[in-house]
């Protein structure tokens, strides 16, 4: 499976987990950041909207742009931040997500 369609498909789990994310009573936490910008390359603007939303919501600078027939999405995190979620399960599939962007990433079990 391609590195893009690994993000694809977990950009469609993370659009579910997204709402609970980052909930004060969580039991487990993901310290996240990224340095430098990074882009990603699609051929579909909903695709694209997705991530980049996704990027967003968990407080990346994040900018979409369109080049013909397809759209690049640049972002980073310079500075750590946090994502609280309700458990293990779904920590996991965040730094996961996270790491295949290429984010660095924190998790203590």
């Amino acid at each position: 499976m391609s590195t893009l369609k690994s993000l694809a498909i977990a950009a469609v789990c993370l659009g579910c987990l997204a709402v609970g994310s980052l909930r004060a009573d969580s039991l487990e936490k993901v310290d996240f950041r990224l340095m430098e910008w990074k882009s990603l390359h699609f051929d579909q603007a909903s695709q694209a909207k997705e991530y980049h939303d996704t990027f967003k919501s968990i407080g990346c600078e994040c900018k979409q742009e369109s080049h013909g027939d397809h759209f690049d999405i640049a972002f980073r995190c310079p500075k750590w931040r946090s994502l609280n979620l309700k458990d293990h399960s779904e920590a996991h599939k965040w730094e996961t997500f996270l790491k295949k962007a290429g984010f660095e990433t924190k998790h203590e079990h």
